[in-house]
């Protein structure tokens, strides 16, 4: 992971405009799925350059920032995962009295794991990157998620116009056939 973090920093702003043209057309080409292992390595690496090249990092700056911005990530998707176990535990159709309280407590905890979560990390970074910078950083990250949906979305368009053109061809060859005969 730092290799590719070094490799996306040392780009001057054309190169790193290319880089994050050419991961976001790869993905159209890989199939997206969070299942594939080098689908989510192509999107962290995405991600990276996209938001190194929103805020403008210094490779001084990239190099103590990504390991900070991982760590506060891989804690906040841990405190979501009790919440999320919880969740998948019940039968959102035969909620008990106490497993609704339960769930409503249990997202209120998280939200505040994840509020606490992001001002440490934001006091953090600010040892890091400047003000301005941190204050992008969320706006850089909602832009980021905003993108990488449209292109899923566009990706599973694609894919259901080729299943449909598949079906049609096939309805076609059948009839086809059903003349012939």
């Amino acid at each position: 992971m730092k290799s590719t973090i070094c490799r996306t920093v040392y780009f001057n702003d054309m190169g790193m405009k290319k880089l994050i043209i050419i991961l976001f057309i790869s993905f159209l080409g890989t199939g997206l799925y969070a299942q594939d292992p080098r689908a989510k390595e192509k999107i962290e690496s995405a991600r990276i350059g996209f938001i190194t090249e929103r805020l403008g990092l210094t490779p001084e700056q990239a190099e103590r920032f990504w390991p900070l911005y991982h760590e506060y990530r891989q804690r906040n998707q841990d405190a979501s995962g009790k919440y999320r176990q919880f969740k998948a535990g019940i039968d959102p159709d035969g909620l008990s009295d106490e497993e609704s309280s339960r769930l409503v407590e249990l997202e209120l905890e998280v939200k505040q794991q994840r509020l606490d979560l992001e001002k440490e990390y934001s006091r953090k970074m600010l040892d890091v990157i400047s003000t301005q910078q941190v204050a992008s950083l969320r706006e850089a990250e909602r832009d980021f998620r905003g993108i990488l949906l449209r292109r899923l979305q566009q990706a599973r368009n694609q894919q259901t116009r080729q299943q449909r053109l598949q079906n049609s061809d096939q309805i076609r060859d059948r009839i086809r056939d059903n003349y012939r005969d």
